[in-house]
């Protein structure tokens, strides 16, 4: 193999293809990635058996061919020779040669008959999405998701379709956020669940990417493609709780507070809360009265008075302050929605007049 490209495109999709790679000691060759040849396009290649990733970039392709590169090594060699503009990559007998201008360097590369295949999906059902909009309905939701293997349906992002809206949900049992972006002409009859460390892989490949993305979901696995890459992902083949249920369609209690002052509140009152982050509203709506406290016995405790509107009836409930606090960066509103039912019931955050974006906050009763 030997062919000629441009060393910062190169450098760019190696750097992406590596963070896909496995780290598997009993798999070397996860940890590698596959450039081959393709008429006048040099295809790179990684896979860490759970999310596969191809690009293409534009070469001078002198030799067809083929060979397996630790992505790590590869990555930072590209990255340390800043001032060349072309590189040339040169195989013969396992061994890959970067010549430049001004260097010369030797790899020791890997057979690429063991490389394990990607998955190419051609049917399914197909929706087409601009990366910002993706990004965005997995960024909103993703603090709620389960971090833990234990429970795989939780430990995702399902996305479904509400009529002509794309729906991000995503919870821990604890608190839950739903995001709906509308999007025309999506056709998914049912619901996907793609584990959390997939679907961050798939956001850090196509937050480099300005054209819209089209998806395409069978009942194992999702691919999204661009113009210059493809990359695919298992899903989780599970039923995912029937989250709507849960959210709340009336309260009795409603409090409307500036984005910035709960913001600061918060940031002062976690300082002072427990290990479950425990914080109390204290509402009073008779005296138009909005406290939120903590109280830790190792440390002291802390009330602020905060400016509301409220509405309803009087209550104290106890929820997890990094729970909300977290949700807040979701909200795009300046001005904040809280819905009560009582004290042993989930609160509601959203936006003021903005029903795009949902959290569920469960009471902390201990």
């Amino acid at each position: 193999m030997k062919l000629i490209c441009n060393r910062v495109l190169l450098n760019k999709y190696i750097t992406s293809a590596d963070r896909i790679t496995g780290k598997n000691l009993s798999l070397p060759i996860l940890g590698s990635v596959l450039l081959m040849t393709d008429k006048k396009k040099l295809i790179i290649r990684s896979t860490n058996l759970e999310v596969g990733v191809e690009f293409q970039i534009p070469a001078e392709i002198i030799i067809e061919g083929s060979i397996a590169i630790q992505g790590t090594l590869l990555a930072n060699i590209l990255t340390n020779i800043p001032d060349e503009q072309e590189v040339t990559i040169e195989v013969s007998q396992g061994v890959c040669t970067i010549t430049t201008k001004t260097k010369h360097l030797t790899i020791k590369g890997i057979l690429p008959d063991d490389f394990p295949t990607i998955p190419i999906i051609h049917e399914g059902e197909k929706f087409t999405i601009s990366p910002q909009k993706f990004i965005q309905g997995v960024k909103s939701v993703i603090t709620s998701a389960a971090f833990s293997d234990i429970k795989p349906e939780i430990a995702s992002i399902y996305i479904h379709q509400i009529s002509d809206t794309l729906v991000f949900v995503a919870t821990d049992s604890f608190h839950l956020s739903e995001r709906r972006i509308k999007q025309p002409n999506i056709n998914l009859s049912h619901g996907i669940i793609v584990p959390i460390k997939n679907i961050l892989e798939i956001i850090k490949v196509i937050e480099l990417m300005n054209e819209d993305i089209s998806f395409v979901v069978t009942k194992t696995q999702i691919s999204c493609v661009g113009a210059s890459f493809y990359i695919t992902s298992r899903v989780i083949q599970g039923v995912y709780p029937d989250y709507e249920q849960i959210i709340p369609k009336t309260h009795t209690t409603e409090i409307i507070i500036l984005k910035q002052d709960l913001i600061n509140t918060l940031k002062l009152t976690t300082l002072f809360s427990d290990k479950f982050k425990k914080i109390t509203f204290t509402i009073n709506p008779q005296k138009k009265e909005c406290v939120i406290s903590t109280k830790n016995t190792e440390i002291g405790e802390t009330k602020s008075h905060i400016t509301t509107t409220i509405s309803g009836d009087p209550i104290e409930i106890s929820l997890n302050g990094k729970h909300i606090f977290d949700c807040l960066n979701s909200i795009e509103k300046d001005s904040v929605v809280i819905q009560f039912n009582g004290p042993d019931k989930s609160a509601v955050i959203r936006g003021l007049g903005d029903l795009s974006f949902t959290n569920l906050a469960m009471p902390l009763t201990r």
